[in-house]
């Protein structure tokens, strides 16, 4: 490992911790604001939302400012959001608050995965991705579960994650980003219209969206409930997931990723049928075990196929693009979830979610048949005859 990943791994460490630790204390302070189950679910959404419309202009503004640059910009953002959620009354000013999250996020994250996809050696891809979303995770051993303990009307939560941000904007500085962004030929569209990314993109949304139903409301379902420590949910979430990543990463192939994909997707729908039937700690623990591992099955090696596909595509507006898919999954997955829950409860708040999964599972299987439909009737052309010029538009999904 060089000293580029060591202190990516850092940042984002911090970064993920700044943000995981406020995850049981949002919800609950916006709820006591706004008195609105739908008004917490648009403020918890609207950071996703401010991202992914940044997304068309965020990877030309990091080529100008460098990767380097824009990842301790978005920290000290995040820092400042931070510290000021606790002193905000207000729904329109939480709303402008959640907006500069957004921006900070975005900021960071597609740097910091840009930076990544740069400086991993094509022969280590699978298992060094592994170890690096391992930092995305590993603050999920601590952070909420910490998260529940604090007083939610206090400054501390929100005092400890601004301090994350800084520290993570400290760490920045020594990172060298020389030479390490790649030129864009293409533009943001193009790039996220293409098969090999938009399916993938698509398949990851589904899961953000139901994701939705833990990370937002499950402090809410656990509460009505009467379900206690609901934090260690996120906790073995993180545990099975750190662990799969790091023992079966190594046996992350080319010839393979497809079928890990799948198995992943099996699991995570299994996992959110468990959360909707949990009425006590224990079957709650199962069902965050079994998300965890379909995630690690899942993720690491849909991340892998959209780079090893991306061919002479900008990295920075492939990671804008495949990271849009989550930040468009986190914007609509509180919203919808939040009127779901509404109208139809805990029931049809995790048949929903289990449903958005199985959709995901059911368009992993037809891409990844039709991948091996295309790659076994390729037509090679004959000595003399110039290959079939490839589109690379809307068209090609279809």
């Amino acid at each position: 490992m060089n000293r580029n990943f060591v202190f990516a791994i850092l940042a984002t460490t911090l970064s993920i911790s700044g943000i995981d630790i406020l995850i049981p204390i949002l919800p609950v302070n916006f709820l006591r604001i706004t008195n609105s189950p739908s008004l917490m679910g648009i403020l918890m959404g609207i950071t996703s939302l401010a991202a992914v419309l940044l997304r068309p202009i965020s990877s030309s503004f990091i080529g100008k400012i460098g990767l380097k640059k824009s990842m301790i910009f978005g920290d000290l953002i995040l820092s400042i959001a931070a510290f000021s959620y606790f002193i905000t009354e207000s729904f329109r000013t939480l709303a402008v608050l959640r907006i500069f999250f957004g921006v900070g996020i975005i900021l960071f994250f597609v740097s910091v995965w840009s930076l990544i996809g740069a400086i991993i050696p094509s022969e280590k891809r699978g298992f060094a991705l592994s170890i690096y979303t391992v930092a995305f995770l590993f603050p999920c051993f601590y952070a909420p579960f910490i998260g529940t303990k604090l007083n939610v009307d206090s400054f501390v939560p929100f005092l400890i994650s601004g301090l994350l941000f800084l520290i993570a904007a400290i760490s920045c500085f020594f990172i060298d980003d020389r030479g390490l962004h790649s030129k864009d030929g293409h533009g943001f569209f193009a790039t996220l219209f293409r098969r090999d990314l938009f399916v993938p993109g698509i398949i990851i949304f589904s899961i953000i969206l139901a994701d939705a139903s833990v990370t937002v409301f499950l402090p809410l379902v656990a509460l009505k409930r009467f379900i206690g420590d609901y934090g260690l949910f996120f906790t073995i979430f993180s545990v099975s997931t750190v662990f799969f990543r790091l023992y079966l990463g190594r046996y992350y192939t080319h010839n393979n990723r497809s079928r890990f994909v799948i198995w992943g997707m099996i699991l995570m729908f299994l996992s959110f049928i468990a959360v909707g039937f949990a009425n006590s700690l224990p079957l709650l623990l199962v069902s965050g075990f079994l998300y965890g591992t379909g995630f690690a099955l899942t993720d690491p090696n849909l991340f892998v196929i959209i780079i090893e596909r991306r061919r002479d595509f900008s990295m920075t507006q492939v990671m804008a693009g495949y990271g849009g898919f989550f930040d468009f999954g986190y914007a609509a997955g509180p919203l919808i979830m939040g009127l779901i829950y509404k109208n139809f409860g805990e029931f049809g708040l995790y048949s929903s979610a289990s449903l958005f999964v199985f959709i995901g599972f059911l368009i992993s299987i037809i891409y990844f048949r039709a991948s091996e439909f295309q790659r076994r009737h390729r037509i090679i052309p004959q000595a003399g005859q110039a290959p079939k010029k490839h589109r690379n538009n809307f068209c090609e999904i279809l």
